[in-house]
């Protein structure tokens, strides 16, 4: 249907939203199989993307562990390095220290059989002392260059260190310097205080390397002048080597530490991104399956033949689908951003509109049918349905229409209107007749009643008369017994035609309904009835006389009549009970037998019931009939009705 104005006015305040678009068959499935295809193919991409997404994350987190793994390890190496050389200098400071105080005090002396092996202890001062018991005791004096070697010789076979004296230019070729103390010593010589280095060494963690300056000093130069250094230069170094495995075996229960905490974070971690995952996962699939609805509904409201609208508070159209050009003759781009008001007609006033807004602002729905306008200025009838899309807040956010035209279906229903109107002046006419047919039909029952009572009637008395006069003359002579015989079965066959007259002519037109009224006459006509078919029967009237019109009396009777028929001949009843009372200004007539009764539901061949139904809806009555251990026909008609005038 077309969306008019009506729903839209400036501010459209209403919007409704419904697709009743119903396509083919073969359409539908084709549509859902796309529909179904589309969501299985996006459901397959999106469970692709999120798996590999959850197995980079997983890795990234892997190597980032790893990574700070490597790192400590890199940092608990280090540290044991630093340990080692912190123990090398300290070690080389404390030697140095002893030998400095050894020549502040210019030499120690010691027994001579405690002196080490050195071929340059030979040349050293020996002197003989007394101890407190006046025991001789032979003495050496030591300088601090060969206390510092004593002391160096006894910590390397204690400590594991590996202390020695080196220089360029030397007297012992066994401390010769190897590459890397040559090295260090040039480093040494261009004024660096100390030297330091981690060596790697094959089936090992490797050695820590350190060496110290050793300045030439006075007390030096008596053996080492001829080496030309100046006091205060450097004469050589003291080197020391650690190895690193002590220090970092030190270090494994930290690093057993560390692995376990590294794994239980990497744990941690890929459980917190699997919850992450799995409620992300969720969330995801939510938005995709919201998505999916939003892009059906868009396809459903683009391929529904109805004509569908979306427009803004404001009632600016912000969407229109194919169904809509199609009905209104606008483009879309004609369409978009104007307001519906174009769409109206003239047919409706401002106040019929101003209702639908101010419906839409209360309910927000508002549904119903209008005459809209065409762009080629048509005017068309449309049903249409409105609702507006609020926010959490109450605001109108969209207005939605549907709508289709009905212009064909109005056609349908004005010719259809047309047609019963026509039907039902034809079946006013044939009622209207058949009331004319019925009083004809009673008038001629009622003049034959009269002419054979009053014109058969009296000449079948007269012959009677006649015939009763003839039998006593006969009678009186002699000789006429077979004469008088004869006359006297002609006088009961008189008799018996009298009889038959009357009952025909009560048949055709009681006059006991005339004189005696409504309730008399039935009596007498259920006696009657109860004579000739020898069923019993029970009769209950609550006055003798009703407040009817003629018709509606002979109405009455010709139903009791016709009812009475119909049990001799096809109820096989033995008793009928027949009721007639007054209630509620109307008259009610019960006719109840106790006969085999009939299926009510099937086709009624006779034309009894039928005709006494056309009776009871000529005077605007109703008949009800119940049937099953017996037969109940139940009637009602209005009291005090004016008899209706025949056509002419």
């Amino acid at each position: 249907m077309v969306m008019p104005a009506c729903i839209w006015r400036n501010n459209c305040e209403g919007n409704y939203f419904s697709t009743s678009s119903v396509l083919p068959d073969t359409d539908a499935e084709v549509g859902m199989v796309i529909i179904m295809s589309m969501k299985a193919a996006d459901s397959i991409v999106f469970t692709i993307a999120t798996v590999r997404g959850a197995i980079v994350l997983a890795v990234v987190w892997s190597l980032l562990v790893l990574g700070s793994l490597f790192m400590q390890r890199g940092q608990l190496n280090r540290t044991a390095a630093e340990l080692a050389r912190i123990a090398a200098i300290a070690n080389l400071k404390k030697d140095m220290a002893i030998r400095d105080w050894a020549a502040s005090v210019e030499g120690v002396f010691i027994r001579e059989k405690y002196v080490f092996a050195n071929t340059s202890l030979d040349q050293e001062e020996r002197y003989t002392a007394l101890d407190r018991r006046g025991v001789p005791v032979e003495m050496v004096q030591v300088t601090p260059m060969h206390l510092l070697l004593a002391i160096q010789s006894m910590s390397n076979k204690e400590s594991g260190f590996r202390e020695r004296l080196t220089a360029n230019q030397l007297h012992n070729r066994d401390n010769l310097p190897d590459d890397w103390e040559k090295s260090a010593l040039k480093q040494l010589g261009k004024g660096a205080d100390m030297v330091s280095e981690a060596l790697p060494q094959s089936g090992g963690h490797g050695l820590m390397r350190v060496m110290i300056p050793m300045k030439m000093e006075k007390e030096c130069l008596e053996c080492h002048r001829d080496t030309l250094i100046p006091v205060g230069g450097l004469r050589g170094g003291a080197a020391v080597s650690l190895d690193l495995n002590t220090y970092l075996s030190a270090q494994e229960p930290a690093w057993r530490a560390m692995q376990y905490w590294h794994g239980g974070i990497w744990l941690l971690g890929l459980s917190a991104m699997s919850v992450f995952h799995f409620f992300s996962r969720r969330r995801a699939l939510e938005l995709v399956r919201q998505d999916q609805g939003r892009r059906e509904n868009a396809m459903a409201f683009a391929a529904m033949a109805e004509g569908a609208a979306i427009a803004d508070a404001d009632g600016a159209i912000l969407w229109v689908n194919d169904a809509f050009c199609a009905i209104t003759g606008y483009e879309r781009d004609e369409a978009i951003g104007v307001n519906p008001k174009i769409f109206r007609s003239d047919r409706h006033d401002a106040a019929f509109y101003e209702q639908i807004r101010e419906r839409l602002l209360g309910d927000g729905l508002w549904r119903g049918e209008l005459w809209s306008r065409r762009k080629n200025g048509d005017i068309y009838p449309v049903e249409i349905s409105v609702q507006a899309a609020r926010r959490d807040d109450g605001s109108v956010q969209r207005y939605i229409s549907i709508f289709s035209d009905i212009s064909q279906r109005k056609e349908i229903e004005q010719n259809l209107a047309d047609y019963s109107e026509h039907l039902e002046e034809l079946v006013h006419q044939r009622t209207e007749m058949t009331r004319f047919l019925q009083n004809v039909r009673e008038d001629e029952r009622a003049s034959i009643a009269r002419e054979l009572h009053d014109e058969l009637g009296q000449a079948l008395t007269a012959l009677r008369i006649d015939l009763g006069l003839l039998r006593r003359q006969c009678t009186e002579r002699e000789g006429n017994g077979a004469m008088a015989q004869r006359v006297g079965t002609s006088c009961g066959l008189v008799e018996r035609t009298l009889v038959s007259l009357r009952r025909i002519s009560e048949g055709l037109r009681p006059g006991m309904l005339d004189v005696l009224g409504l309730g008399a006459a039935l009596e007498h006509l259920v006696c009657q009835f109860a004579e000739r078919t020898a069923i019993q029967y029970a009769f209950h009237a609550d006055s003798d006389e009703y407040n009817l019109t003629e018709n509606q009396a002979i109405t009455v009777f010709r139903l009791v009549q016709e009812a009475l028929t119909n049990i001799s001949r096809h109820a096989q009843a033995t008793k009928v009970d027949i009721e007639l009372r007054q209630a509620d200004g109307k008259l009610h007539l019960v006719v109840q037998d106790d006969g085999i009764g009939f299926d009510t539901s099937l086709p009624r061949k006779g034309f009894g019931l039928l005709g006494m139904s056309e009776r009871v809806s000529m005077l605007d009555g109703e008949m009800t009939v119940t049937s099953g251990h017996g037969t109940r026909i139940a009637v009602s008609l209005p009291l005090a009705r004016e008899q209706v005038a025949a056509p002419s």
